[in-house]
């Protein structure tokens, strides 16, 4: 995952929580020149991009592998005091990848530090070795699959099958009762999945779920119930995106 995708050093996000509101003018500057580079960087314009990185951090925009972004919004801009520096808070979209796996779209918040360089606003990158991240320490190069850096907290790829899970794996229907029983799926991941219920059911079995998009800790209800006079038995699939289906047994007394 690339690193202006991580929090910055807690120094950095100190001064922004410390800033003074910034003018309409300078924020209207800045929203603009940030929103052009993040379009180019979506577009895969990488070149055109790096006329809108600061002096400092050329070298690491050449050297480091870029995102693959498929959007990004700016949400707040929080200035120093000084009007020379400013945090952008950013929510973005991101293609996150791992050896053996489909490749993963998770949304997630994040900053990005920008500054005034010949009167013009530049994206700069803290190159410090070791930052803190809400995830823990992170050291450029060092941790990730395929030598791309992830901080420590992040799950391991193979351990991403189980980071969104179900309440139980296992459901008793009672033959002629209408009450549906409920299975909770949760996602422990760090950012959105799609969920859905499976194509195939059991004969006679209804399945409604309550939501298909689930950002990071939110979790969805899959309602379960009978049909009539039917008796459903086997296993319903509950899709996770490119992740492994979460599988119930159902059975019917």
């Amino acid at each position: 995952m690339d690193r202006r995708l991580l929090f910055p050093a807690i120094a950095i996000t100190a001064m922004a929580q410390q800033t003074a509101p910034a003018t309409a003018e300078a924020e209207k500057a800045l929203r603009a020149r940030a929103e052009q580079f993040y379009q180019l960087e979506v577009d895969g314009k990488f070149r055109q991009a790096e006329a809108f990185v600061a002096e400092d951090t050329k070298d690491y925009f050449y050297n480091n592998g870029k995102p693959d972004l498929k959007a990004v919004k700016i949400d707040s801009i929080d200035f120093s005091p000084d009007g020379t520096h400013a945090t952008l808070h950013l929510t973005a979209r991101v293609v996150w990848k791992a050896p053996g796996m489909m490749a993963q779209e998770l949304s997630t918040k994040a900053p990005a530090t920008w500054k005034l360089e010949n009167g013009q606003w530049c994206l700069y990158i803290d190159q410090s070795p070791e930052i803190d991240t809400p995830f823990g320490k992170f050291r450029p190069g060092v941790g990730g699959p395929g030598g791309s850096p992830l901080p420590s907290g992040l799950p391991n790829p193979t351990d991403m099958d189980t980071m969104v899970t179900a309440d139980r794996t296992s459901v008793v229907l009672t033959n002629g009762d209408r009450t549906p029983q409920t299975v909770t799926v949760t996602n422990h991941l760090p950012g959105a999945v799609k969920i859905a219920v499976g194509t195939t059911l059991p004969t006679g079995l209804n399945a409604e779920l309550d939501k298909k998009d689930l950002a990071s800790g939110e979790k969805a209800i899959v309602s379960l119930r009978a049909e009539g006079d039917a008796k459903p038995a086997g296993d319903l699939h509950i899709s996770i995106g490119p992740l492994p289906d979460l599988i119930i047994k159902i059975t019917t007394r």
